[in-house]
């Protein structure tokens, strides 16, 4: 049995877009979206099962599943697990809050999501399974990202309360044992490859995690987006019942004012070289749209959680891709930037930049500064910079954040 704290609210959601009960669903999806991202980070590939090129494809009258499938499940495979899952209470009864930061009309809607903990037991459906094929994703999201549908707003931080010593290489040799070609051939399966370029990799994600310290209680209610507005006639959410439900589990929504900066505000100084963003190319891809076609977020950002009485955290985390890039958009340059101005609070280059905190959080906050930032192969890596072994970095990442 696993027992995940709830850091801030998670959203497993049903089909009339709520998230009153703990759906195994939701989390069988997440973690499914993880573990195709480490495979593909070590090389196998892994299909997009929500689009045309899911599993299975016939090649010579035989079904071929990919890596993550042959976990999974798909049309005619069953996955080798089945999760039973409890625990957890609505953060908040009624309509989804709307948080407008200063200059958008629309805002962020935010749900209920689930709050409190979560007991999560594995059950085996089939020998060649074992619970480290779960243990390995879970711990990566719970350490680093977060579980559960729309982490790009804030919600699914969590935190594993076992004690569990979470072996790589275990995972590694699991893995190619279930794709060993002779178990394939018993059960007349072939192993599907393909190209991983256009599909999330571990190889090329990033995880950061940014402190800060406040010295009142009521600081969440100067948030952009929380606060009132006289002059917009905002009324803001510091007295809305939905809002103080929020805050008492220990969490505040600051996802909408960090994004409203990063893609809209002063913060476009980070990916936006000039005027390379033509017909809004680089923001919609950077951080999604639903216009024509549907575009997800690379950029996910936390709600702020409690670290101690006065010491709070959130994180940035997402995927961006080597190849096929938005014309005019320079990786490393975003990648640099997004750093040095979280490390710094300043952005040392001639478009000279600062983070506007007290305008985004308020000014009962200060010391903000990024923790920790981990990056496969990369100088910007906080703990293993140019760490250029797949198992080492993902080993390290399952040890915390100073291993």
């Amino acid at each position: 049995m696993i027992n995940l704290k709830i850091k801030t609210p998670v959203w497993t959601g049903d089909i009339d877009t709520k998230s009153s009960l703990l759906q195994s669903t939701g989390i069988i999806g997440s973690l499914r979206w993880w573990t195709e991202a480490i495979l593909r980070g070590i090389g196998k590939y892994s299909c997009d099962p929500a689009s045309d090129e899911r599993c299975p494809k016939e090649i010579n009258d035989q079904k071929h599943y990919c890596a993550s499938c042959l976990i999974f499940g798909a049309t005619g495979m069953r996955r080798l697990f089945r999760l039973e899952l409890n625990g957890g209470t609505k953060v908040f009864d009624g309509r989804a809050l709307n948080i407008k930061p200063d200059g958008r009309n629309r805002g962020w809607y935010l749900g209920s999501g689930l709050m409190g903990d979560i007991k999560l037991n594995i059950v085996p459906l089939d020998e060649s399974f074992d619970e480290s094929l779960v243990l390995v994703p879970l711990t990566v999201a719970a350490k680093w990202g977060g579980i559960g549908a729309k982490t790009q707003h804030g919600y699914g931080v969590v935190e594993m309360e076992n004690d569990l010593n979470i072996d790589f290489e275990k995972f590694s040799n699991l893995i190619e044992s279930i794709l060993n070609n002779q178990r394939l051939s018993k059960l007349g399966l072939g192993l599907r490859i393909g190209n991983n370029d256009r599909l999330p990799d571990l190889k090329k994600m990033f995880f950061a995690k940014v402190h800060f310290e406040v010295t009142d209680n009521d600081w969440w209610k100067q948030v952009d987006g929380i606060k009132p507005d006289n002059q917009r006639n905002y009324r803001g959410h510091v007295n809305d019942q939905r809002m103080i439900n929020w805050v008492k589990t220990d969490s505040v929504p600051i996802a909408p004012a960090i994004k409203n900066w990063l893609r809209f505000d002063s913060g476009q100084n980070l990916w936006k070289t000039n005027d390379q963003n033509r017909n809004r190319e680089i923001e919609n891809w950077l951080f999604g749209t639903i216009r024509n076609t549907k575009t997800a977020s690379k950029i996910n950002i936390s709600c702020a959680y409690k670290v101690n009485d006065n010491l709070w955290e959130f994180r940035i985390w997402g995927w961006i891709p080597k190849d096929e890039l938005p014309e005019g958009f320079d990786r490393d340059r975003f990648l640099d930037n997004l750093k040095e101005v979280n490390l710094k609070g300043v952005l040392d280059r001639s478009e000279s930049l600062t983070v506007p905190w007290n305008e985004l959080l308020g000014n009962q906050t200060n010391n903000h500064k990024l923790k920790v930032w981990r990056e496969f192969k990369s100088s910007r890596d906080t703990v293993k910079p140019h760490e250029s072994d797949i198992s080492n970095y993902i080993q390290s990442l399952l040890g915390g954040e100073e291993q």
